[in-house]
């Protein structure tokens, strides 16, 4: 997980590029109608990101007088997602991600482009860059249509949100019901903050994180277990496995501050039991 730039196409230009594509004029023609309402609608949306307020967004609010029905999804769909004239800023959205990883997880390829307000409520902003997030298949799937509201925290935002700098994912091992380790994840800020730790677990909840990271954590076990296994590993001390693990979580952490990679291996060299009682390491 990790923040973004906000991308450097405007809402004007994904618009008007996304229109001029519609091939015949009279098709257009209500689309360059609604272009000052769409603006207005996607100023809207930034000032609710700007404020951290998408909790407050309405759908009804970004209707766009003079288009009928599902009109701006279809120009995102039609149009946008599709034709050559819009390629440019769609792939420029997508590569902003870093080493193609979604920012949402921070491990799956970012290849598709996610409607962080849903493009069937939020009608102005189907087509605005900053309404679109790079993300991976799994994290545009799990989240699908979802709107945050007033009893429903919104999930962070890789444009605008700064939780994604502040460390709060925190990992232990402990030990499953077999008596195997299992990586136990959990949302830790320094100083209590009830609303923003509401959206961090609501975060790892939508996109399933909690499940997904413990999947992933399971196979830093397994893999470890293989290294001391190794002609290289046999030999290895309690304390050279501490030295081990506390590098690869630098490592494999890619600087990112809350990642699950960073946070297993921390786990792992942090647990008295893990590597005393479980690996019997001395």
């Amino acid at each position: 997980m990790y923040s973004l730039n906000p991308p450097s196409f405007t809402a004007a230009d994904a618009y008007s590029a996304a229109v001029g594509t519609i091939q015949k004029k009279v098709d257009r023609t209500p689309y360059f109608a609604a272009a000052p309402t769409v603006q207005k609608k996607c100023d809207a949306f930034e000032l609710l990101a700007r404020d951290g307020q998408f909790d407050l967004a309405e759908s009804s609010e970004f209707d766009i007088a003079g288009l009928l029905g599902k009109a701006m999804v279809e120009l995102y769909d039609n149009q946008f997602s599709r034709n050559e004239g819009t390629k440019a800023i769609r792939n420029g959205i997508k590569n902003a991600a870093k080493n193609a990883l979604c920012p949402y997880c921070g491990e799956g390829y970012a290849s598709e482009l996610d409607h962080y307000l849903p493009k069937n409520k939020f009608a102005g902003t189907t087509v605005h860059p900053a309404n679109l997030v790079p993300a991976c298949g799994d994290c545009n799937f799990e989240k699908l249509a979802y709107k945050p509201g007033r009893d429903k925290p919104a999930v962070l935002h890789p444009y605008f949100d700064t939780a994604f700098d502040v460390p709060w994912l925190t990992a232990s091992v402990v030990g499953g019901l077999l008596g195997t380790p299992v990586v136990d994840f959990k949302v830790g800020l320094s100083q209590p903050h009830p609303e923003l730790e509401a959206r961090l677990n609501q975060h790892m909840t939508v996109f399933k994180l909690w499940k997904r990271f413990g999947i992933w954590a399971a196979q830093s076990l397994d893999n470890f277990e293989t290294l001391l296994r190794s002609d290289y590993g046999q030999s290895m001390t309690r304390e050279r496995a501490r030295e081990h693990l506390r590098l690869t979580a630098i490592q494999q952490s890619g600087g990112r501050v809350n990642s699950w990679e960073g946070a297993t291996h921390t786990a792992m060299f942090e647990s008295d039991w893990y590597l005393d009682s479980y690996l019997k390491l001395v």
